[in-house]
């Protein structure tokens, strides 16, 4: 089998698959690391990698981790020897002292989420089926950061909103910026308590601008999204994907004006077409498949798709209130993010867009608002409060 190897090692386009081919007739572990030093491929180092940590004298494997696993080599491959550690590290505690070495010395992120996703599986935790208490259609009325305590922790399945926008808006008012993200990773952290492990928030942001006090002042303009995914990932949730909402140009101010009377270079500002739908998950040490598992496969979307992450919806505009989602936007969130039956949070609700959509397409809607004038409409449209 070692002669079959060597004819495989003197073939002049090594790839993947032959790699793998190599491995399946238990060679030496002397061959796998010669090849490793002989390749330039970050591919197939990876597999070698993968190769030798299959191996059976963990001697040889242990020193050859503790040597390379610090020796400056790509992060795609540090991956893989850290990878190595923690299946090793079971059954031999030299690779817990590697493993830990490992991650005191690189402090990284995905190896952290490796290693949280290796130790639920070994620890087979199971958790206790929570008991669905949200039943009906429901309204919290007053500061979400207090009544969603009302609501016990992962009842929600799907969180959606547009956060009220910095000042820019007469029921959005603050007294500087840094008090306003402040109040809105309050109310994220109750978010984070109140949705099951791995699901998604989706986040409506764009950025705002002040109004100039006088001509001889500057406006601010605020990057709302952009700090917006900074509070988030202090609340527990990592960020996914990020869609554009674009809407036609005639809706959108017209900021575009003053550079096409004069033409001047740096007064130059574009209609803003587009907003942001920052998609986040909650963080859990399992994939994605284990939310999924828990549904019958017959609750699957039809055909239709949106291929890619820019969405052409028209806004909508409502006498009620200044500031709405358009039903189509709530609508693909929907079915993107939930399955029928799931229980659905707008902790920012306003006219109540999201809530009637959600129970249109079978969902069960919570929602949370402070404006009694708007929560007393909702009322009368069935959201009863809690």
């Amino acid at each position: 089998m070692v002669q079959i190897s060597q004819n495989l090692f003197n073939e002049e386009n090594l790839s993947v698959e032959k790699i793998k081919k190599i491995a399946s007739l238990n060679p030496s572990i002397e061959l796998l690391q010669n090849l490793f030093y002989k390749q330039n491929d970050l591919d197939i180092k990876r597999e070698l990698i993968s190769a030798i940590g299959r191996n059976s004298d963990n001697q040889k494997i242990y020193e050859f981790l503790n040597k390379e696993a610090f020796n400056n080599h790509y992060m795609d491959l540090v991956y893989q020897m850290f990878r190595t550690t923690l299946y090793k590290s079971k059954f031999d505690n030299r690779f817990v002292y590697l493993r830990e070495k490992m991650r005191t010395f690189y402090d990284n992120e995905f190896m952290e989420k490796m290693y949280e996703y290796y130790t639920y599986r070994q620890n087979r935790i199971v958790k206790k089926t929570l008991t669905r208490e949200i039943t009906n259609h429901s309204l919290l009325v007053g500061d979400n950061t207090e009544t969603l305590l009302k609501i016990n922790n992962e009842q929600i399945q799907l969180i959606f909103t547009s956060p009220p926008y910095y000042n820019a808006r007469l029921y959005s008012d603050y007294k500087n910026y840094k008090g306003y993200l402040s109040a809105m990773k309050k109310t994220l952290l109750q978010c984070h308590r109140i949705l099951e492990d791995g699901r998604f928030i989706g986040i409506n942001v764009s950025p705002v601008i002040t109004k100039r006090a006088g001509r001889e002042f500057e406006s601010i303009r605020y990057p709302i999204h952009f700090d917006f995914h900074n509070i988030l990932i202090d609340a527990g949730f990592y960020f996914v994907d990020e869609i554009i909402w674009i809407k036609p140009e005639f809706s959108v101010p017209n900021r575009v004006a003053g550079y096409f009377q004069t033409k001047m270079p740096l007064s130059y500002k574009p209609n803003c077409i587009s907003e942001s739908v920052m998609i986040y998950r909650k963080n859990a040490p399992f994939l994605l498949d284990k939310n999924i598992k828990k549904y019958d496969k017959t609750l699957k979307n039809d055909n239709e798709i949106d291929s890619t992450n820019c969405w052409y919806i028209s806004p909508k505009a409502d006498k009620y209130h200044p500031a709405v989602f358009p039903e189509e936007l709530c609508e693909k969130i929907l079915k993107y993010y939930s399955f029928k039956d799931d229980v659905v949070c707008d902790p920012f609700a306003g006219s109540g867009t999201f809530g009637r959509v959600a129970r249109r397409m079978g969902r069960v809607a919570l929602l949370c608002e402070q404006n009694k004038i708007y929560a007393d409409k909702l009322k009368l449209e069935g959201f009863n409060e809690i």
